[in-house]
């Protein structure tokens, strides 16, 4: 009996630290009725030309647009951008309102991690700089599912729903567009595998796929298809650094061609595997090695077993 009213005043002081942890991250409440105010006007997306994103953690970032192409810039270094991060990063600011104002104490800057040296600071403009946006990006609420932030020069701090460390806390490598081979895979007409691994297939002029080598047969076209689908949007998971023995790409395992109706080749080399789950590949024509899922290489040359048609039919008549 004593074990269970010990358990019950337990229950109740943890249901107590509970509610008090919850007023005091989120003190002085502020939620008004109606349309809430944005964080930040609204911005014309197609004028923005700039992005600066300053972590504590990941470091700084540099996002900017050349000719219509989105560029990232770390470590003197530039890439093309993944334009899936950047819309969601518009996204995420277009809406962060104003809808619970949980501090205007400056000192408690520090406790929400909207700070100068604790928040991410995010700094956008237009090629006149006339739209100069700066806010910083504190932790999550104490929901979680939501991000503390506040605007430079204000003494506001927000609660807004969204996960917002995951949109704008990636990295150069969350930054950088991922893809390896970006084609149209109906235009590829023939795909050769050679290493220790080997297939051959080619297409008809009826468009229908025939595997050569190493035995000859007609293939189940929908396998063929998802061939076909993944490499033609292979993308990485990640760019490791160093030289081409390290990842076994001097001496490729597999070298994966597929010719294109122009009669120009995209070629994938396959290196030694990072570990259980993860491959290096590199094209012949770059020297940028990329890190891929094993379960995306295993589609690119799957068992012959599983490209042959089932012959068995069911026979469905009665006497």
């Amino acid at each position: 009996m004593m074990g269970f009213k010990r358990i019950v005043i337990l229950a109740i002081l943890f249901f107590i630290l509970l509610v008090l942890y919850y007023f005091f991250e989120t003190p002085h409440a502020d939620k008004s009725s109606g349309e809430h105010d944005r964080f930040i006007p609204r911005l014309a997306r197609q004028e923005i030309v700039s992005i600066r994103i300053k972590s504590p953690e990941k470091g700084e970032v540099n996002l900017k647009k050349e000719n219509g192409i989105w560029k990232v810039f770390s470590d003197n270094k530039t890439f093309t951008a993944d334009t899936e991060p950047v819309n969601k990063l518009f996204e995420a600011v277009e809406n962060i309102k104003t809808e619970t104002v949980v501090s205007k104490n400056p000192e408690n800057f520090g406790v929400f991690e909207v700070s100068e040296s604790k928040g991410i600071e995010v700094i956008i403009e237009d090629s006149s700089k006339k739209t100069s946006v700066r806010f910083f990006v504190g932790k999550s609420g104490p929901d979680i599912f939501s991000t503390y932030v506040r605007a430079e020069n204000q003494d506001r701090v927000i609660l807004t729903p969204g996960i917002l460390k995951t949109v704008f806390e990636l990295g150069l490598t969350g930054w950088r567009d991922k893809t390896i081979f970006k084609l149209n895979k109906n235009s590829i007409i023939e795909y050769r595998v050679k290493g220790n691994f080997s297939l051959h297939l080619k297409k008809d002029e009826k468009n229908n796929w025939h595997v050569l080598a190493p035995e000859n047969f007609s293939p189940k076209q929908e396998t063929v298809e998802v061939i076909m689908e993944k490499f033609s949007k292979l993308k990485a998971a990640g760019f490791p650094e160093g030289v081409l023995s390290e990842f076994g790409l001097d001496k490729p395992a597999l070298r994966i061609t597929a010719v294109l109706k122009n009669g120009t080749t995209e070629i994938l080399l396959v290196g030694r595997n990072k570990n259980a789950f993860q491959h290096f590949v590199k094209t012949d024509d770059r020297n940028t090695v990329y890190l891929i899922e094993d379960y995306e290489l295993n589609l690119l040359f799957p068992p012959l077993d599983s490209l042959k048609k089932n012959d068995k039919t069911t026979d469905n008549t009665t006497d």
